[in-house]
């Protein structure tokens, strides 16, 4: 004799139904976890990145100082004044 159609499957469905929202409900949490670690690493990124910049504006500061002190010590090693190699360039040009 066969079991009635469907007997088994409603207490099946009951369970199943409980586990999805289970599931639903760890879902919906891990996203939030990961939305607040997303923010986390977003903040980060942008110190580091101004951290980057920083960094990189103060190289350039150093290397354009240095840059200049090595024009002066070439004018002072010359003998000639700053008037005397400004009109020697602008005659050459």
């Amino acid at each position: 004799m066969p079991r009635p159609k469907g007997s088994k499957n409603k207490k099946k469905a009951v369970v199943v139904v409980e586990n999805v929202d289970e599931r639903i409900a760890a879902a919906e949490a891990e996203i939030a976890s990961l939305t607040e670690q997303l923010k986390a690493k977003k903040a980060e990124l942008k110190d580091l990145n101004k951290a980057k910049a920083e960094a990189d504006r103060l190289a350039a500061q150093q290397k354009a100082e240095a840059e200049q002190a090595k024009l002066l010590e070439a004018v002072a090693a010359s003998g000639k004044s700053i008037e005397e190699i400004i009109s020697l360039l602008n005659t050459e040009g």
